[in-house]
């Protein structure tokens, strides 16, 4: 049956039919640490954080910078393997996965680079810390390392969005993204009110994120035809729309934001890290990146997309430790 030519009360149909089997498929939203006291937790500037770490403390310290913005830090926990040279941190950032919501008006670039400085004097205790950032993640570490460039010893920015206006239009794709992925997004934006909320607020909004976050991928970072399976407990929408969303729906915003500036003074190297089978994540586009940076490298990762921890998570980890060796 072609869809285009099925009447307009058959889509409506099928597309309910999709949905409410989304939803039956769709686990229930896990709470937070506001309303879990039995998840790990670090309490930093008066918010409790999901966090943990591993590894013992006084080797060095290296924090990982989830994506999203909002998703949590589950698909990166593959990174606990350098725990045998390293104190691993992850946190799910403020409003963010199992950390509590906040308002998005209460959401600021500023407010993620000072939570993301608490954690750095928490662990490192004045020492420089590594950090590790994907996506989003990537692009809070880089604009935090132009903030605070002596307190970082090694960057990995593992396929960062945009760094600033001259690299945006790079990452704005034009072009349909195909039938599946319209598809998926109505599936979840009907399918997230057949869920049940038990009186949390975000939690409908949380998980039409989760769906979907995927799906911005789908189009142009296939290996295998398939769409990547995110791994992650919970998506945090007030922190996506008070960032990437925002910029969505206010271009002339979105312009003004700058990932970059003040990371020339950053002296300590940095690994661009991106996945072969990411599209947009090309090579001009990478160049554009390093050109900001004083010692850039490249690591790309086989048979890997944008989710290249999920796709090839021993791989991704090994030219991580290679690179924090100095090799």
């Amino acid at each position: 049956m072609n869809l285009l030519t099925s009447s307009p009360q058959r889509f409506a149909w099928l597309l309910l039919a999709a949905s409410l089997l989304s939803a039956c498929a769709m686990p229930p939203v896990p709470p937070t640490t506001e309303h879990d006291p039995s998840l790990p937790s670090v309490t930093l500037r008066g918010y409790r954080f999901h966090a943990e770490s591993f590894g013992e403390a006084g080797k060095p310290v290296l924090i990982v910078l989830h994506g999203g913005p909002g998703i949590d830090y589950r698909y990166l926990l593959g990174l606990k393997a350098l725990a045998d040279e390293y104190q691993v941190v992850f946190y799910d950032q403020r409003s963010s996965g199992l950390s509590p919501r906040v308002p998005s008006h209460e959401i600021t670039l500023d407010s993620f680079i000072r939570d993301l400085d608490a954690f750095v004097d928490h662990y490192g205790q004045g020492r420089a810390v590594h950090l590790v950032g994907h996506s989003w993640g990537a692009m809070l570490a880089s604009a935090y390392t132009g903030v605070h460039p002596g307190k970082v010893g090694k960057l990995v920015l593992a396929e960062p969005g945009f760094l600033d206006a001259s690299t945006l239009d790079a990452i704005q794709g034009s072009s349909w993204p195909g039938w599946r992925v319209v598809w998926g997004f109505s599936a979840a934006w009907v399918g997230k009110w057949f869920i049940s909320t038990g009186g949390d607020a975000y939690a409908r909004d949380d998980a039409f994120l989760l769906k979907v976050l995927p799906l911005t991928q789908g189009a142009h970072d296939l290996c295998d035809g398939r769409l990547p399976r995110l791994q992650a407990w919970r998506a945090g929408y007030p922190a996506f729309q008070a960032t990437l969303g925002r910029a969505l729906d206010d271009p002339a915003w979105a312009r003004t934001l700058d990932f970059r500036r003040g990371v020339d003074a950053f002296a300590g190297p940095t690994l661009f890290l991106t996945g072969a089978c990411n599209t947009t994540q090309t090579e001009t586009l990478r160049r554009a990146h390093m050109a900001h940076f004083k010692h850039p490298t490249v690591g790309v990762v086989p048979k890997a997309g944008h989710f290249m921890f999920n796709d090839q998570p021993e791989v991704s980890v090994a030219v991580v430790r290679a690179f924090l060796r100095g090799r």
